[in-house]
Parts: C-alpha cells; sequence; structure tokens
C-alpha cells in the first residue's frame, strides 16, 4: 500500500498506473496511518517493483510505502519505507 502528501499526486499515480496495465484499489487512506491526502493505493507485493519503476520515470511523488497485514479481521500497516526528494527508486526499497 502506498500514500501521498497530496490528491494531486495520488490521481496521477492512478493514471500512471492505469495506462500501463496495472491492478490497483483505490482506498481512503486508514486512521492508523497519518497523512494529509486521505487516499492511498493498494496492489500486490508481486507488482511493488514494477510501480515503484513506473513512479520514478513518471515523477510521481508519494509518500509513503507500507506493507499491509491481516490480523483476523483487521489489518496492521508496517511501513518499508518514504519518499525522499531524488529517492523513490526499487533502490530504495
Amino acid at each position: 500500500m502506498i500514500s501521498f502528501d497530496s490528491v494531486h499526486q495520488s490521481i496521477k499515480a492512478e493514471k500512471v498506473l492505469g495506462q500501463n496495465g496495472m491492478d490497483f484499489y483505490v482506498l481512503p487512506t486508514p486512521r492508523e496511518i497519518d497523512i494529509s491526502c486521505g487516499q492511498c493505493l493498494l496492489f500486490k507485493a508481486s507488482q511493488q517493483v514494477a510501480i515503484m519503476q513506473l513512479f520514478a520515470v513518471g515523477k510521481v511523488r508519494w509518500s509513503k510505502l507500507f506493507r499491509r497485514i491481516a490480523v483476523g479481521q483487521t489489518y496492521l500497516y508496517e511501513k518499508i519505507t518514504e519518499y525522499g526528494g531524488s529517492r523513490g527508486t526499487t533502490a530504495d526499497i
């Protein structure tokens, strides 16, 4: 799951992923994760490298990358990394 600092970047991410045939879901940002945009994208872990490459090429600024872990009927969110300006490539993950 990936979060964004702005709705503009979230919409840009949706466009980039949609144009490249990637499967993803748009979700409200969970309350456990305090992000100003309020929108995040959920995708399969197996797509992570490809998605991060598309974001780098498309200059999509994301905020934080999380692993969503199902625990019973709830989810836990483990932060994997944060975007850091020139970062955001697969080398940072």
